[in-house]
This record gives C-alpha cells, sequence and structure tokens, in this order.
C-alpha cells in the first residue's frame, strides 16, 4: 500500500475494538468572522425539495467517487446491514446542548444544514457551523472492520466498507478532526491500487485540507500528481510537477517528478532537457529503487535514442534490467520509443555472430 505507512495515530477509532454503533466524534475547531446565530432557521419542505437544490453543489463530487465496480464484494446479507446502519440519522450536537438528528446534512461556506424527517416532508435547519459542538456518526466501529480486511488482504470488501463510510461523512469531513481524514488515507490507497485517478483526485482534494502530517501531505500530492498525469491531464500536472522538483530532492523514496518531468520534456521533443532531469534520480538512486525509477529509466532511454545515441539507450536498457525494472506499458509517451528500442536489439542480435 503506497498510502498507508503515513497513517497516524488519530486513527484509534480503526485500529482497536470497539462496540457496534454509534460514536461521539468531536469537531475540529471551526474559525469565522461570522457572529454565532443562536437561532436556526427551520423550513418545513417536502423531500423531494431538499433533495434537487440542497445536493446539486456535491453533484460533481458524489459522481466521481461513486464506486466503479459491479457487483458487491460484501455478501448481500451483511452489506445490507452495514448499509442500514449507516443511513441511521447523524446526531448533530450543537453549543447550546440542543440535538438534531439529521438524515441529511450540507455544508456551504459558514452554514450547514440539517435535514431531519417530519410526517411526509422534511424540517431543514440552517445554522452556523461554529454553533455545532461535534456530531455522534452511526457505525463508527465499521472502520475497525474495514482496517480488518485490509490485513486480511480483502481489499475488494474493504474498498467496498469505505465507499460507504465515505459517502456517509464526505459533506461534514471538513468539520470533523483531522484523525478522520486521515483514516481515509486508507481508501485513497485502495483507490490508487484500483486504477481510478479521477476519483483519486476529488477523493484527495477533499481529504488534503484535514491533513496534517508532512509525509502523509507529501504521498496525497504525489497521488494527485501521479492521477493527472495518468489521465494525461498534462497541463494541471505541470505545475504540480514544478512544485514537487521544488521540495524533493533526486535520492528521495520517489522518482515521480523527474519522471513526469523528464516525459513533459520529451513530449516536447527536448530530449538533451529530458535526458539530464531522467538521469538524476537514476544516478543517486540507491540499491533499492524509489518508486517511478523505472519510469526515469524509460524518459532517458527514450530521449537517448531522440538524440540518436542508440548504444548508449541500449547500455541504460541493459542497466535497467538488471536491476529488475520492467519497462512502464501504462504511459504512451514511451510506446514509440520502446518500439524503436526493440527495433535496433533485433537489428544488433542479427548482426551479432
Amino acid at each position: 500500500m503506497r498510502l498507508m505507512n503515513y497513517l497516524l495515530g488519530g486513527t484509534s477509532s480503526a485500529s482497536s475494538a470497539e462496540p457496534v454503533g454509534a460514536m461521539l466524534v468531536k469537531t475540529a475547531p471551526v474559525t469565522s468572522s461570522l457572529l454565532v446565530d443562536t437561532t436556526d432557521d427551520t423550513e418545513l419542505v417536502p423531500p423531494r425539495k431538499l433533495n434537487t437544490r440542497s445536493f446539486q453543489p456535491y453533484l460533481a463530487i458524489l459522481i466521481l467517487a461513486l464506486p466503479t465496480f459491479t457487483t458487491a464484494a460484501i455478501p448481500p446479507d451483511e452489506l445490507a446491514a452495514i448499509d442500514a446502519e449507516l443511513h441511521q440519522p447523524i446526531a448533530v450536537h450543537l453549543m447550546n446542548g440542543r440535538t438534531i438528528p439529521g438524515h441529511s446534512i450540507d455544508v456551504s461556506g459558514n452554514q450547514i444544514q440539517v435535514a431531519t424527517s417530519e410526517g411526509a416532508g422534511e424540517i431543514i435547519h440552517t445554522f452556523n457551523v461554529n454553533e455545532v459542538r461535534d456530531f455522534t456518526i452511526p457505525g463508527e466501529s465499521y472502520k475497525t472492520l474495514a482496517v480488518e480486511w485490509i490485513d486480511a488482504g480483502e481489499s475488494d470488501n474493504a474498498m467496498e466498507l469505505l465507499q460507504l463510510l465515505y459517502l456517509q461523512r464526505v459533506k461534514i469531513i471538513p468539520l470533523l478532526p483531522p484523525a478522520e481524514s486521515h483514516f481515509f488515507i486508507y481508501y485513497v490507497d485502495l483507490i490508487l491500487e484500483s486504477d481510478n485517478p479521477a476519483r483519486a483526485i476529488a477523493v484527495t482534494g477533499i481529504l488534503k485540507p484535514q491533513i496534517s502530517h508532512p509525509a502523509a501531505l507529501r504521498a496525497l500530492d504525489d497521488a494527485v500528481l501521479d492521477s493527472y498525469n495518468s489521465l494525461q491531464l498534462y497541463d494541471q500536472a505541470r505545475p504540480l510537477t514544478q512544485a514537487w522538483l521544488a521540495t524533493r530532492d533526486p535520492y528521495g523514496d520517489s522518482a515521480l517528478g523527474y519522471y513526469t518531468h523528464s516525459a513533459d520534456l520529451l513530449r516536447s521533443e527536448d530530449f538533451a532537457g529530458a535526458l539530464d532531469t531522467a538521469l538524476q534520480p537514476i544516478v543517486f538512486s540507491m540499491p533499492n529503487p524509489p518508486q517511478k525509477l523505472a519510469h526515469c529509466y524509460a524518459a532517458a532511454i527514450s530521449s537517448a535514442l531522440g538524440l540518436r545515441d542508440q548504444d548508449y539507450a541500449i547500455t541504460l536498457y541493459t542497466e535497467m534490467l538488471a536491476r529488475a525494472l520492467t519497462w512502464p506499458e501504462t504511459d504512451p509517451t514511451f510506446d514509440a520509443p520502446f518500439k524503436q528500442l526493440n527495433e535496433h536489439l533485433e537489428k544488433l542480435n542479427r548482426e551479432t555472430p
């Protein structure tokens, strides 16, 4: 798992046994220049009014975050029980001692809307986020189950459960303690393993403001840069690459920025610049190769071919294979150079007695 090592002490709720049911979750401090309104603005509406108006700003995020699997990983009966518990109302505890059971919650700027069932309709309570003391969220103990499934190698089950937990909490994550976002690094990790870069970008954008640990932030930054690059959104990846290079060194545990920069230069046919960039982590790398070192070798080899230095390209490829690295097939930037490299190798083999 790429990000798992950066989970911190704030995830104790996911690492020790907990009773099934709701658990009190305190909110993070919320700063605001607005005065606290001690009287909420309550409105009685039919259910469809909330669904069509209040949820609209979040549809783009939820569409990106929806699961991509077509069959349930968790057995149907168990999934139904989990889903039923996670759809129980979230209790919103206010500073004035009042508790509102919300089956739907929206947050926009400094305002929070909590919808509660009332007969055939709903009551929507609107108040300032500074009025919220904390939340009681149903199904907190399922975090423990998700981690147990991850440890047991049951990634499909864990992914589906984390998806449900994330969607349950996504709108109030900015109001929860940083530990909540730290926990969902597990979710980002599984998303990256499932090769869904668009969803990784969407989820990371929500979680990142609550992450404080430098190593975890670097890991999330890597996830976003890698995702934009995988989606071939090179204009968006370029400034992230520059920011990456400004804060990293060529002998770290990741060569991601050197790879994305050298590949970008390669696409613009700056072969000399691409070669110089790609070689930096190769020259400084330790016996244990950093992440994306194979991509840097591919960029260096491709650049050497662009400079018509076939001998150097073959030397680099031989070194790459000796380090048990394989040619990256997921980046189309390297497709044509790899074909050219194989043609040179075939020709060399024919000429060798």
